[in-house]
């Protein structure tokens, strides 16, 4: 039964290199970074664009993934509702003076950061690029 693993009190096998492609694949899907209060700067140039209740968080999140505030273009903000209308958070959204795409950045109804991806083409480094 080598390269099973069996739980113990448990008659479920996990195939051994099953649980390690896993556990690899996991670290690359961009652990989010440890967010620290946002810099003047980059919540100054976010705040000229969009002066939202969770702006301070977004520039938090883009300190944090080394994003110059002064490659952002602009920043909008979208609702995400659940299925019955509920406001369940937000959705930032930034275009780059140095690239295509978008960099999107999704915090809580509480402002408080849930994930950071790139789209259309933005590519930033540490920051998941979605195929969408």
């Amino acid at each position: 039964m080598t390269g099973f693993h069996t739980q113990p009190g448990s008659s479920s096998r996990i195939f051994v290199p099953a649980m390690v492609a896993i556990a690899l694949l996991s670290g690359c899907a961009g652990v989010p970074p440890r967010l620290e209060a946002p810099s003047q700067a980059t919540t100054s140039t976010l705040t000229r664009y969009n002066a939202h209740a969770c702006t301070p968080a977004v520039a938090s999140a883009l300190d944090a993934y080394r994003v110059p505030p002064e490659v952002v273009r602009d920043l909008f903000y979208t609702q995400r509702q659940s299925g019955q209308g509920q406001l369940v958070g937000y959705t930032a959204w930034m275009h780059l003076t140095d690239q295509p795409g978008s960099l999107i950045v999704d915090v809580d109804r509480s402002c408080q950061f849930e994930q950071a991806y790139t789209r259309d083409g933005a590519n930033l480094p540490g920051v998941y690029r979605s195929l969408l």
